[in-house]
């Protein structure tokens, strides 16, 4: 894993709180961000018994002025990234025609932008060091879409057309990007949730093994963890 703040969006609940829970037992300075103040602190909380350098930054990824803010905050306490996880997510399935335009500008601005909005803030600097790695989670509903998922799915896709298109910009400058689509997961999302899903601590290993899969020959470019039957 290298050395470098890990930035963890989405850090509150589901495979975020799981991910920030499996990363703070490799004692490493993250930056934990998310949207809701409360079950952050708590995150963080449980993160910095084994994790010191662990600090929580409340921010709203959809808002590119914040993001840039906390950016700046996180650079001045934490030192620049080494690593973005882009895992703050929002999704509902259900027919298209149930669907008004407004929620899609909203998985889009969250899914999608709030990825972009983190990225460009911290791109710069992975540039400037030739080295750095951004995982952006995205969904299996990318690549193989089901039947009510129009918004969610269509979110998720744009999600991996970024993430490729991003990882041919600038691997020969040293920055890995990995595209990880989990499979049905126990999450807070307010999709369909069925016996036999994965819990969130089985993507949050998949999250350990891409950061740990350091070698400056090594990319996990593509992963996509499913649950057994699914």
């Amino acid at each position: 894993m290298a050395e470098g703040v890990i930035i963890l969006t989405g850090a509150a609940s589901g495979i975020g709180r799981a991910a920030a829970q499996a990363l703070a037992a490799k004692p490493q300075a993250l930056a934990l961000v998310d949207v809701n103040p409360k079950m952050l602190e708590e995150t963080a909380a449980s993160c910095q018994r084994s994790s010191p350098r662990t600090r929580s930054f409340t921010c709203d990824v959809t808002d590119q002025v914040a993001v840039t803010r906390t950016y700046e905050q996180i650079r001045k306490e934490l030192g620049g990234a080494a690593t973005l996880i882009n895992c703050a997510g929002i999704g509902r399935f259900a027919p298209f025609l149930e669907i008004e335009p407004q929620e899609w500008l909203r998985m889009f601005n969250v899914n999608v932008m709030g990825a972009v909005h983190f990225t460009r803030a911290v791109l710069p600097d992975m540039l400037a060091a030739r080295e750095g790695l951004i995982i952006n989670i995205s969904s299996r509903m990318a690549l193989d879409p089901h039947a009510t998922t129009t918004a969610y799915a269509a979110s998720k896709a744009a999600v991996h057309g970024f993430s490729k298109a991003l990882a041919m910009e600038v691997k020969d400058r040293g920055v890995k990007v990995t595209f990880l689509a989990p499979g049905g997961t126990k999450t807070n999302i307010a999709t369909p949730k069925y016996e036999g899903y994965l819990e969130p601590a089985a993507i949050a290993d998949a999250i350990v093994y891409i950061t740990e899969s350091s070698a400056k020959n090594v990319w996990v470019r593509d992963l996509v963890v499913l649950p057994l039957g699914f």
